[in-house]
């Protein structure tokens, strides 16, 4: 029966058809629900099982594609706005010259490269930077220079 005859009967308010469809539907699943009932599933077959329950649901989501967050000029530009500026460790120069220019030892500790930053210490109270137990600056000025 064609499509268009259909669609006459439900409106006409006959829908036996669509009803008796699912029904033989219904019963022939029944049948092979009943042949796999007595039977032992292998491993492969079982995983085989779970391979295709992860389809579905994977289908019921929708495509891949469709799922992405797609951004917009504007939402990009919020974000970048939103998004912290982390500080850049890298080396600039001894520390020698870091005092010389910053004078303040927390400042200068604010721009020693990790390598720089694991060799000296900084004494919080007094602003004396120790290297390896020896201090080299007082909080005012070098006590030890490297020659």
């Amino acid at each position: 029966m064609s499509r268009s005859v259909r669609d006459i009967l439900r409106q006409v308010g006959k829908d036996n058809l669509k009803e008796k469809e699912q029904e033989k539907f219904r019963d022939k699943a029944d049948e092979v629900a009943a042949l796999y009932e007595g039977e032992e599933k292998t491993e492969v077959e079982k995983q085989h099982d779970r391979y295709r329950k992860r389809q579905e649901y994977a289908s019921r989501l929708g495509p891949a594609a469709e799922r992405l967050p797609i951004l917009s000029k504007e939402e990009q530009a919020q974000r970048e706005k939103v998004k912290p500026t982390r500080k850049r460790i890298e080396f600039e120069g001894p520390i020698e010259k870091l005092i010389e220019k910053y004078k303040d030892p927390k400042v200068v500790f604010e721009h020693l490269s990790l390598g720089q930053l694991m060799k000296y210490e900084l004494d919080e109270k007094t602003g004396c930077i120790y290297e390896k137990g020896e201090m080299i600056f007082d909080g005012k000025q070098l006590v030890k220079s490297k020659e």
